[in-house]
């Protein structure tokens, strides 16, 4: 039926050939071999019925990976595609004032990289008109009912239908501007809002994951179970739940990069080297000053001394950082530098050269610079399309990057440079705008982080110190009989240590998975990273410093007593 949505491997944009040979078939033989070694494992060793019904549970590992994976892959491409809908869109635009024909149009929209995935959807609209004769209207509904993107289907539909009602293209690709980045600004204020949503559900993950922490810690008192193997089992629960975090993060959010893929001249990567050089080294000699003068005099918590060895590592994060609202700030002036340069063009008719010479002598704040080595590029007539690289990279904007090589790609094939102009800065001020609103929801997501981290670190260094506190109390009580050890069970003090480095190792592993999600979700750069983790280390070492000392003299009756007095105000 006409407007009925293709199958799920045809919306995934893998053929069934490929499912069954890459996906199926290896889950297969990885399930049946799965099963064959749980059978071998029973019969030389007696499990328990809960055991025997996990280890059977996990051949079903690959079965469902062979389902879920087509929906996992038309999740991601969605995402993906909605991520690209206002580049394709704008470039669509700027191409259809060109001197090509609709065909070409098409292929230059199939062979530009920065639009995958469209890019290859759009091939098989190419293919359709170019080799096999069908008309426009059609081969776009034909891409329509095979795009997993309800945006892109809508977009394809009405293009369709205004084609067949003879609406000249360009006219309507200039109207349907507004309704593609209404409908993408709707798409990524809804991942915005997942976001604020996914701050509470994290909340309450965090929180499900401590209690289950501090039942791990004090239960083998209680129940006389391994307390080194607990708190193993209570890594791979932490490790799981921050990285489903992470990748529902990864995910989710649209793709919004804010540095270009070639953004790194030889002037920022000798400052990156540098601040690398400086972190480490500086790394290097807080570890020093901890082992040879700091832990033989003071009695200082481990994951402080952590953070200490930690803390100059920050100083690359915070070159990364400045150097990335550099780039935002570039974003900002990038849209007037596009409408003086595309009016000129349209109103004096002369070269980009002489245009962009007369540009150069205005100020457009910190793009100016690079809008100077641009005319020098250009004006040596050399390859336009290198100098307008150089120029992304230069800038260091992967926004930039875009829609720069949209503008000297359609001017080169004839388009219209007021229209170019138009739609590009329009376009581009929209994108700033969501972006700014991004960065609102990140900060508040980054917050809700820092808070969680130092309360999840109180928690934990509480409850570990319930247990060491039981295990001193019981440990020194001589009651003769079996009847104490049998109601309770005193872990051995090796087994303690070794739980306290377990729990160090958990609340690194949380900071610096929490700082990977802070970067996936605000798309800057990965470096950055470091910063975060070591702030949040901090935060974590303090925590569990304030947990381990309130907990320590809350254990204690005269501590107890004393605070007591002092609420009452009566003094000892």
């Amino acid at each position: 039926m006409p407007g009925e949505k293709a199958g799920i491997l045809a919306q995934s944009g893998i053929t069934m050939h490929e499912y069954f040979r890459k996906v199926l078939l290896p889950s297969l033989v990885g399930a049946m071999a799965l099963f064959a070694a749980v059978l071998v494992l029973k019969r030389f060793v007696t499990l328990s019925n809960v055991i025997t019904f996990a280890l059977y549970a996990i051949p079903l590992l690959p079965l469902i990976y062979a389902v879920g994976y087509p929906y996992a892959k038309i999740s991601n491409k969605r995402v993906q595609i909605n991520s690209k809908i206002p580049y394709f869109a704008t470039y669509f635009a700027v191409l259809s004032t060109s001197d090509v024909s609709r065909s070409e149009l098409v292929w230059n929209l199939a062979t530009e990289k920065i639009l995958e995935p469209i890019a290859s959807d759009m091939k098989k609209v190419y293919y359709l008109i170019a080799k096999l004769h069908r008309g426009m209207p059609e081969a776009l509904r034909f891409l329509a009912r095979r795009t997993p993107s309800k945006v892109f289907a809508d977009f394809l539909d009405r293009l369709a239908y205004s084609l067949d009602s003879g609406v000249e293209l360009r006219d309507y690709l200039l109207q349907e501007q507004k309704t593609v980045m209404d409908d993408y600004e709707t798409f990524y204020e809804g991942t915005l809002y997942d976001l604020d949503v996914f701050k509470e559900v994290y909340s309450s993950l965090i929180i499900s994951v401590v209690f289950m922490v501090t039942f791990i810690i004090i239960g083998p008192i209680l129940t006389g179970q391994d307390i080194v193997s607990l708190s193993a089992f209570m890594f791979v629960l932490v490790l799981a739940t921050e990285i489903g975090v992470l990748l529902v993060i990864k995910y989710r959010m649209p793709e919004d990069k804010i540095w270009a893929d070639y953004a790194m001249t030889s002037e920022r990567k000798a400052r990156f080297i540098k601040a690398a050089l400086i972190s480490f080294a500086g790394s290097a000699v807080a570890a020093i000053v901890v082992v040879l003068v700091i832990r033989p005099r003071f009695n200082i918590p481990l994951l402080i001394q952590v953070a200490i060895i930690l803390s100059p590592v920050m100083y690359l994060g915070k070159v990364l950082e400045k150097e990335e609202k550099a780039i935002l700030i570039k974003d900002e002036n990038f849209p007037a530098f596009m409408r003086s340069l595309s009016s000129s063009l349209a109103a004096s008719g002369a070269a980009l050269p002489l245009v962009l010479k007369y540009l150069s002598s205005h100020d457009f704040g910190v793009l100016t610079r690079d809008i100077r080595n641009l005319y020098r590029r250009v004006s040596m007539r050399i390859d336009n399309s290198k100098s307008w690289r150089y120029f992304t990279i230069d800038t260091g904007s992967w926004l930039i990057g875009i829609f720069s090589e949209i503008f000297n790609k359609s001017i080169k094939l004839g388009a219209e440079p007021d229209y170019v102009g138009m739609v590009i800065s329009r376009n581009f001020e929209r994108l700033i705008r969501l972006r700014r609103k991004r960065a609102q929801t990140v900060a508040s997501f980054r917050g809700v982080i820092y808070g969680i981290t130092g309360a999840f670190a109180f928690s934990v260094a509480a409850a570990f110190q319930v247990a060491v506190y039981m295990n001193q109390l019981f440990s020194n009580l001589t009651i003769q009989g079996d009847f104490l050890q049998n109601i309770i069970f005193v872990p051995s003090k090796s087994g303690l240590e070794v739980t306290n480095y377990i729990l160090i190792v958990i609340l690194i592993t949380h900071c610096l998975l929490s700082a990977l999600s802070i970067k996936f979700a605000d798309g800057g750069h990965i470096g950055i990273t470091v910063y975060y983790f070591v702030v949040l280390v901090w935060l974590a070492a303090l925590g569990q410093y304030i947990g381990t000392v309130v907990m320590g003299k809350m254990m204690t009756f005269s501590s107890l007593s004393g605070v007591l007095m002092g609420t009452l105000g009566v003094m000892p």
